[in-house]
């Protein structure tokens, strides 16, 4: 009953701009909207929000370490992406677990893409994957899917 609940929500959530999720352990909770700028401009907001304990790595950390963070967006001809995927500045350590440098985020982060919106209705698919952490355990990759309605106004 659970299960079926929970996929009546996911299915919902496909047909409006906004997608809330948590990952599979509980950890990091995400949030995404579609923010209208104008008719035919918008920004994808996309939050995250880490637990006391944890950080979340950034954007832009070495491609050779094991971190993953990254957005990817299924292309659609209602749409189109403007410029790169923006975050604020990352707090900066040297990761023990993992021995190399890094950049971070603790408590809330909002990250955003600028779009363009080209046609009246569509939807904008996306996965973010990423990678968290405590001072004492690294947990694999995790996605998180999201889909945001174009409505027209």
């Amino acid at each position: 009953m659970k299960k079926l609940a929970i996929l009546m929500i996911a299915v919902l959530m496909i047909f409006c701009g906004y997608s809330k999720g948590q990952t599979f352990n509980s950890q990091v909770t995400w949030e995404c909207i579609l923010k209208r700028k104008s008719t035919d401009e918008g920004e994808i907001s996309m939050k995250a929000k880490i637990p006391p304990g944890w950080h979340m790595y950034a954007l832009g950390n070495s491609s050779k370490s094991p971190i993953k963070m990254n957005f990817k967006f299924l292309p659609d001809k209602s749409y189109e992406l403007v410029g790169e995927v923006t975050q604020p500045t990352p707090l900066r350590k040297f990761e023990k677990v993992l021995g190399i440098p890094v950049t971070y985020f603790e408590n809330d982060v909002e990250f955003s893409q600028r779009i363009k919106i080209k046609g009246k209705n569509g939807t904008i698919r996306g996965t973010i994957q990423f990678m968290q952490c405590s001072d004492e355990i690294c947990i694999p990759p995790q996605d998180f899917g999201f889909a945001l309605k174009i409505f027209s106004l």
